[in-house]
């Protein structure tokens, strides 16, 4: 077994400790087990690029650190006010992965709103009707403001996600993680605003973590196509 595959059954083993804890009420221990899988996708992560850090990796592992205080808060989220704060942290850590979406290189030059559109739609149209026949009704007006920008965010980097390149390696992958990412997303709007549910929360977290690793992967694989392409050319000026 390769150390990949390892680290794959180590999160699926994890992952199975931490459902057990959170139906069994042990939150600090179901908080410990989050810790422990979020290490191994930060160690996942940290292997493949032989711990040579760029600007586009330190993007990613401060948004993975935002994504992971918003784990917490999801265990926590029983006040309006605990709400606000885990959504004001995914928006955080959905921004930084707008960002590095729209690094100049990932996406075709002089873009207009037309593109957006056009190749965006399906995202856009989803969250105009996920949040017109859906959220409307159930979002305390506390956080009413704070999910419009949520949804439409995530509508503006699922569009950005399917407008990488072509020549983006492992574009598939970002494509699958951000998808994944919004099932899980709309499934936990449920689960937050109207109850549990059977198996909701062994659903969502299987989702978020498999979008974090395809994520992390997708960008992996990109990632080392420019060092190599660098490399060919003697230059660097793209990463």
């Amino acid at each position: 077994m390769n150390k990949n595959s390892l680290i794959f059954l180590l999160v699926f083993l994890l992952l199975a400790l931490e459902v057990t804890f959170y139906y069994t009420g042990n939150f600090y221990l179901n908080i410990a087990v989050k810790f422990f899988i979020g290490t191994l996708l930060v160690y996942f992560y940290y292997i493949q690029i032989e711990g040579k850090l760029l600007y586009t990796d330190n993007i990613f592992f401060i948004a993975f650190a935002f994504g992971f205080m918003g784990e917490i808060g999801f265990v926590y989220q029983k006040t309006e006010v605990l709400n606000s704060i885990l959504v004001f942290l995914y928006l955080v850590e959905h921004q930084l992965y707008i960002i590095l979406l729209r690094q100049p290189n990932f996406q075709k030059k002089n873009m207009t709103n037309f593109d957006l559109m056009k190749k965006g739609w399906p995202y856009i149209l989803t969250a105009f009707l996920f949040f017109g026949f859906f959220l409307m009704e159930i979002v305390p007006d506390s956080i009413f403001v704070l999910m419009i920008f949520y949804v439409f965010q995530f509508a503006i980097m699922g569009a950005y996600s399917l407008m990488l390149n072509n020549s983006f390696e492992g574009k598939k992958y970002i494509i699958i993680a951000v998808g994944l990412m919004a099932v899980s997303d709309i499934i936990s709007s449920w689960y937050v605003f109207l109850g549990d549910f059977k198996f909701g929360y062994p659903i969502i977290r299987t989702l978020y973590i498999s979008s974090k690793f395809l994520l992390a992967f997708g960008f992996i694989l990109n990632r080392k196509k420019i060092l190599a392409d660098a490399a060919n050319h003697w230059e660097t000026g793209d990463i």
